[in-house]
């Protein structure tokens, strides 16, 4: 069975044209859930507003229901983590990955880049708190960087590892083959798909990292995320249902309906064309359709 994570109210709510205040976000997050979702990720925790929004977040979520926090690799931001008293908590580091990321952003050597990753989960290790990573950029790393940095990280008790196709550059080809690959050589790890929509293959994407070997993906209600968006849950979920690839605790009605809730919430227009919850995905205009539809 897939597992689901939802980055609606932090990767989502990145997205110019929504409305994002406090309130809305828990508001979505109650929409989310009805939901038998795994995982909410909620954002970072950098200040004592931060921690206090992380309180008022779980409060909302069901106890099953884990609560994901993302970190930069910073030692003091990751020890204010480790000291919530939160229930269900994961810690969700965020590894840009790419040379572009690391050299050129970041302007870390790969000796000292390295260094920082294991004294930042040595802290991890002594907390029995969830410890996923995400590979920021791992759609333009290297077959061999990426094989360097995971048998780093898989010394260590992470649970989870995204692949994040950060700027949506990537293909199903591309992208799958990234997941045939490692979830044949670590099978104690969950991989994860986060996929960006910027060449409109987010779904694809998702889609072929699942018939990978993924066991988790990241989506969006709507697809809602900075520039082209993320991976919508509503288009993943009615494609493993309807094409019986991989089974959910979903039903596609919940499904549609909390995508219509969320909306609403957000003020956000809905395309009429949208696939799977557009106005227009049953109407027809040419006869001949209009015909066959009426003999169905």
């Amino acid at each position: 069975m897939i597992r689901i994570q939802d980055n609606t109210i932090r990767d989502g709510m990145q997205q110019s044209n929504v409305r994002k205040s406090l309130f809305i976000k828990k508001e979505v997050l109650k929409q989310i859930n009805k939901l038998n979702i795994n995982s909410v990720e909620v954002g970072m925790c950098t200040t004592i507003e931060d921690e206090f929004n992380i309180h008022q977040f779980r409060d909302i979520l069901s106890p099953e229901k884990e609560l994901v926090v993302l970190t930069r690799l910073n030692e003091k931001e990751i020890k204010k983590i480790v000291k919530l008293k939160i229930h269900n908590l994961v810690v969700k580091i965020l590894l840009p990955i790419s040379d572009l990321h690391i050299k050129e952003k970041l302007n870390f050597s790969n000796k000292y880049y390295i260094q920082k990753i294991k004294d930042c989960l040595d802290i991890l290790k002594k907390d029995k708190k969830g410890v996923d990573i995400c590979f920021e950029d791992a759609t333009r790393t290297s077959r061999e960087k990426l094989k360097e940095y995971m048998e780093i990280i898989s010394k260590y008790q992470v649970r989870t590892v995204t692949f994040a196709d950060t700027v949506g550059c990537s293909t199903p080809l591309e992208y799958g083959d990234i997941f045939n690959y490692f979830v044949k050589k670590y099978s104690n790890i969950i991989f994860s798909a986060h996929c960006h929509n910027d060449l409109g293959l987010a779904t694809a994407n998702t889609l072929a990292a699942i018939l990978n070997g993924a066991k988790q993906i990241e989506t969006t209600f709507l697809g809602i995320g900075e520039r082209a968006g993320n991976a919508p849950i509503e288009e993943i979920i009615t494609i493993l249902t309807k094409k019986q690839i991989e089974s959910t605790e979903f039903t596609l009605p919940d499904v549609y309906k909390t995508s219509i809730n969320i909306s609403k919430i957000l003020d956000f227009q809905i395309s009429e064309n949208k696939p799977i919850i557009g106005e227009n995905i049953f109407k027809h205009e040419p006869g001949i359709h209009q015909d066959g539809t009426k003999k169905i």
